[in-house]
């Protein structure tokens, strides 16, 4: 199996945004193509962010520091935030350009640029994807998980112009030709709506994480079912559960009346380790 850790899938997220943003700002340019743009913008954006949390992926290993006594962990859902309210501002802004042209009559597309930026574009938004994945699933960085649900996103974008590029060439010389012009900009509108929810889940998400909210049910689940199976083995009866999660690090607060008069103190040590061991596990 491939082995891709945390900073390296990070790096190789940050310069493939780089050089596709590099690459659909030249096309864009050149074609005048506000779906390439859109493209071009959302690369830049995964590129400034990826280098971002390459080093809040570095501050959360150094441990903690006299301002920091906790660690940095707050720092990756921060970055999530701030990567979900730039994905809306995008978004906004693609929607928000866009219509008036729509409205203006549309504007005949540069098929030929649009057929040269496609491919190139999807393949690397498929291999970036995947090494996100990869190192996601290694790491379980929430990072990571950011930025493979970004390159779906992105990918989905690119497949996108393609397939409208096979419609208006299908149908520029039959009596639906005139659509084409429109194609362009209704993908942007139509894409950057549909794929709306997703900024918001991040947002909301990292929002939980940085009020120290409960998680969500998938994360806190599997806590539950080991502990229940702990209480059990060392007859005790749990009172009640806190669990809190900061990026990568859970708190787990656990309340316990023991169903024997006393609990030796040498049990409570083996508790608290096999307690620690369940919740240190990667939450998949």
């Amino acid at each position: 199996m491939i082995k891709i850790n945390e900073s390296r899938a990070l790096i190789i997220s940050a310069v493939g945004a780089g050089v596709l943003a590099l690459w659909g700002g030249i096309m864009a340019s050149i074609s005048g193509s506000s779906a390439i743009l859109l493209d071009a913008s959302f690369n830049l954006l995964s590129a400034v962010v990826s280098f971002a949390s390459l080093r809040i992926a570095k501050l959360t290993e150094s441990g903690t520091s006299r301002h920091y006594p906790i660690g940095f962990f707050a720092f990756e859902p921060l970055i999530v935030v701030i990567k979900g309210i730039t994905i809306l501002i995008l978004i906004a802004f693609a929607v928000g350009s866009n219509i008036p042209v729509i409205l203006a009559g549309g504007r005949e597309p540069a098929l030929g640029l649009m057929a040269v930026y496609v491919f190139p574009a999807v393949v690397l938004c498929v291999l970036l994807y995947w090494a996100c994945h990869i190192g996601h699933k290694q790491s379980n960085s929430d990072i990571l998980k950011a930025e493979k649900n970004a390159w779906f996103i992105n990918g989905v974008i690119s497949g996108a112009i393609g397939v409208a590029l096979v419609l208006v060439i299908i149908i520029q010389e039959t009596s639906f030709g005139w659509v084409g012009r429109y194609i362009d900009q209704i993908l942007v509108v139509l894409f950057s709506l549909a794929f709306i929810s997703d900024p918001i889940k991040l947002i909301k998400n990292g929002m939980r994480e940085l009020t120290l909210a409960m998680p969500p049910i998938e994360h806190t689940k599997p806590i539950y079912r080991s502990l229940k199976g702990l209480a059990q083995d060392y007859e005790i009866e749990i009172v009640d559960i806190f669990i809190t999660k900061l990026g990568r690090k859970t708190w787990v607060s656990i309340y316990v009346d023991p169903k024997r008069e006393s609990m030796t103190f040498k049990s409570y040590e083996r508790f608290v380790e096999d307690v620690r061991s369940k919740v240190d596990k990667p939450i998949q």
